[in-house]
């Protein structure tokens, strides 16, 4: 009877032992299969949420106070040009993914009735402009301080659009759309009274209302001045305060945002950026954002590092346990041992359908594992993925629906793991069964008696 036959026999007559093995194989191969799914995913999404996230830093000009006669001014407000925001572009290398640049200043219109503020007068009924490059990238949007309800956000190509608030747009009964017509302002105060310090209006810019916004997380103090309420801000392209003359083209007043593809990348584009000579260092300082990667990043580290623990553990208890089984299993198979040597049968012969046995076993052990996997890694992956996403206050990794199953089981890596559990196995049954391959055919027989 040829060995692969006696092997199934076997397993068929030895039921109990059987199921024993393949529970072991099961188990086994189930956590190793979970746990490199685990440390692959984690890699993936840690790859994944580098591009999503990224990072950014920023070029924060701040303020010279002059102290002079006992009495504290402000400076010169810095500026940066655009010729300096190209060198950090170009020094990125390639990196940065987009910039944001920010300009203030102050307009009203006819057409347009503010919400009042502390030392509210005709005179300061008016709005605080920040022109930007792309709205979505300032920060009031990207922390969800304020939410774009309707229409669409400022767009780089854009010349003369506005974003307004809900509350402002509700005042005045405007929508996206509406036409405005914007003319220049500046904001004073005397006598406890805010003024417009530029009374007569001599530049005028037709504007259009492209997205209204909702103020979620502001909140306005008790004195701020009508111009000064979030309600009455006024988001608008970086042309509007040029076109009204309040701001000269080409140079910037606010902070200047840069977003980079690969936070892991940030520390060495800092430093080429200080090195930029075009600004000035002693007026701007240099601060960096990738709190976010750091934070999730840590974690599916933490992550990866537990997986790569169970997986030392799961294969160290694994092999043990099943050397201790089969040792057992095996001696106590030397009479069945003992019969097929009388008949002629090879040692490694009768040793190989002892390792057909363990290998079939092994085989149905793996499959259903990987299928029960294959079953249940999406709803794993969501829920931690997604637990990850929500601790963590972002949505980069997209799991669940549509998104990505990071612990969907590689075939061709759980190939190469059943392959290393085949040959494991096959060792451990060469080791347990060292005592056959020690006797003699005459020694196995006499223990047979």
């Amino acid at each position: 009877m040829h060995m692969y036959k006696r092997a199934v026999l076997y397993l068929a007559r030895k039921k109990g032992k059987a199921a024993l093995l393949f529970l072991i194989f099961f188990l086994v191969s189930a956590l190793l299969l979970v746990c490199f799914s685990v440390l692959n995913g984690t890699g993936q999404a840690a790859k994944e949420l580098r591009s999503n996230i990224g990072a950014a830093f920023y070029i924060r000009p701040y303020q010279e106070m002059i102290f002079e006669g006992g009495a504290v001014s402000e400076g010169t407000t810095p500026i940066i040009s655009q010729k300096s925001i190209d060198e950090v572009v170009d020094a990125a290398g390639g990196q940065v993914k987009a910039y944001n640049t920010e300009h203030y200043g102050y307009a009203k219109s006819e057409q347009l009735h503010f919400l009042p503020g502390a030392g509210d007068s005709e005179a300061s009924n008016m709005g605080q402009v920040t022109a930007v490059r792309d709205s979505q990238l300032t920060d009031v949007f990207l922390n969800e301080e304020y939410t774009l309800l309707a229409g669409r956000h400022i767009q780089p190509e854009d010349e003369n659009k506005i974003l307004i608030s809900a509350e402002l747009a509700a005042e005045n009964s405007l929508e996206v759309g509406d036409v405005l017509t914007l003319t220049h302002a500046g904001l004073d105060q005397q006598d406890g009274v805010y003024i417009d310090t530029i009374p007569e209006k001599t530049v005028f810019a037709e504007v259009e209302i492209v997205g209204i916004f909702q103020c979620d997380g502001a909140a306005d103090s008790a004195d701020s001045p009508t111009a000064g309420k979030a309600t009455n801000h006024i988001y608008s392209d970086s042309h509007l305060l040029i076109n009204l003359q309040e701001q000269q083209e080409g140079v910037f007043e606010g902070e200047i945002a840069f977003y980079i593809a690969d936070p892991l990348e940030l520390d060495t584009l800092l430093e080429r950026v200080e090195a930029i000579d075009s600004i000035d260092w002693d007026n701007h300082i240099l601060r960096e954002n990738d709190f976010q990667y750091e934070q999730i990043a840590g974690q599916l580290q933490n992550l990866q590092n537990l997986a790569v623990a169970l997986i030392a553990l799961a294969a160290t208890l694994g092999i043990v346990i099943l050397m201790l089984i089969l040792m057992v299993q095996i001696r106590g198979r030397i009479r069945e041992a003992g019969i097929y040597l009388s008949v002629g049968k090879p040692k490694m012969e009768i040793i190989g359908q002892f390792g057909l046995e363990a290998w079939g076993l092994l085989i149905v052990g793996f499959l259903s594992a990987f299928l029960l996997w294959l079953f249940c890694s999406g709803p794993v992956n969501g829920l931690l993925f997604g637990t990850l996403a929500q601790g963590t206050g972002t949505a980069a990794l997209q799991t669940g629906g549509g998104g990505v199953n990071y612990l969907q089981p590689n075939l061709l890596n759980s190939g190469v793991l059943l392959a290393g559990e085949l040959a494991a196995v096959l060792l451990t049954v060469l080791a347990a069964s060292g005592a056959i391959l020690r006797l003699k055919p005459k020694e196995i027989l006499t223990k047979m008696s």
